[in-house]
């Protein structure tokens, strides 16, 4: 009588997560609407960029918080033969692969240089490059220390758990799991060979010690084969990346790339208090009240610390086009600085 397979586990993985790290750059967008909405708002003429203000600040409030939705709801499964990260609206599936699972080091001494396409503060979601010489996709969700490779059919995936042990029993547990089922499915019939000979009949003595024989080559192969998957998934090794020329210890590669970054950043809100500054030492600003001096205001925020959100956004997500973004912005205060002294 046939017996029904058990259904396959699926293991839920928890992921290392910093809240406060991933809400940031959301947030930041979610300001920057809110501000254009503001703007919009004060705004009153022209009708027709007021009502465009509200409109982009509604739209870019809007995606802000469904960025924020999905990186909150990211998680990640261990099924069978798949590892499965998930999030709110869709997920996507890596088949797993025969290798070795590694650890990378990512923080601290001999760090491996990460550097991912989405993601800022620490935490990185989607394709990434490794050590400037590998592409891989990255689910790190806090600024870890170390992070788990995990070889599949499309790529190596780096995943930052909250207990590295806790994945590598999971993923030793799919195996297993994997194993039982091609072990209790059917066994695939060879064709058999053609033979220009009358073959003999073989004595009963004859047929048991031949069947004997071809189970216990069949058993030794299949424990050889279990022995090397197993030793492929459990089996963990250290990754650090090799020592460069002048880079002193706990130094990490990244560092000064965030560090050039953030004043980027920072540079426009700074740029337009000096020009506010400039004008109201100077006494050449607009009467409170009027126009003139709500535009000028506007001017001010959107090209200081509105921009200096663009530039969180495009470091976060597109880093080769902060500099365009804070020069755009710097070009915007000058001429408004300038009118000041006009």
């Amino acid at each position: 009588m046939n017996q029904s397979l058990a259904p396959a586990p699926l293991t839920v993985v928890r992921l290392a997560r910093s809240v406060v790290r991933m809400v940031v750059v959301p947030v930041a967008v979610m300001v920057a609407g809110a501000a254009s909405m503001v703007a919009g708002v004060v705004t009153a003429e022209p009708a027709v960029a007021a009502i465009g203000l509200v409109l982009l600040g509604a739209l870019i409030t809007l995606a802000g918080g469904a960025t924020m939705i999905v990186l909150l709801s990211i998680r990640l499964t261990i099924e069978p033969a798949q590892v499965v990260v998930s999030w709110f609206g869709g997920q996507r599936r890596y088949t797993l692969a025969p290798g070795p699972v590694t650890r990378v080091r990512l923080r601290g001494p001999g760090a491996s240089r990460l550097s991912p396409r989405s993601g800022a503060l620490g935490w990185g979601i989607g394709s990434a490059r490794l050590r400037d010489e590998e592409e891989i996709d990255l689910v790190r969700l806090a600024p870890t220390a170390t992070a788990i490779l995990v070889p599949t059919e499309s790529c190596r995936l780096a995943i930052a758990p909250a207990d590295d042990q806790a994945l590598l029993d999971a993923l030793a547990a799919a195996a297993a799991a994997r194993r039982q089922v091609e072990a209790a499915g059917p066994a695939v019939e060879e064709p058999e060979p053609e033979v220009d000979f009358e073959p003999t009949a073989l004595t009963g003595i004859e047929r048991a010690l031949l069947e004997e024989r071809l189970l216990r080559e069949r058993i030794e192969a299949v424990r050889a084969a279990e022995a090397a998957r197993a030793a492929a998934v459990v089996a963990v090794e250290e990754v650090v990346a090799p020592a460069t020329p002048g880079a002193g210890p706990g130094r990490r590669s990244g560092g000064p790339r965030w560090s050039v970054g953030w004043i980027l950043v920072l540079l426009p809100t700074a740029a337009a208090g000096v020009a506010w500054w400039l004008g109201t030492t100077a006494g050449s600003l607009p009467l409170p009240g009027t126009d003139v001096a709500r535009l000028t205001a506007l001017g001010l925020v959107l090209a200081g610390p509105a921009t200096s959100i663009g530039a969180v956004m495009a470091l976060a997500w597109w880093p080769r086009l902060v500099g365009v973004v804070v020069a755009g912005g710097l070009v915007t205060i000058a001429l408004i600085g300038r009118s000041f002294v006009a």
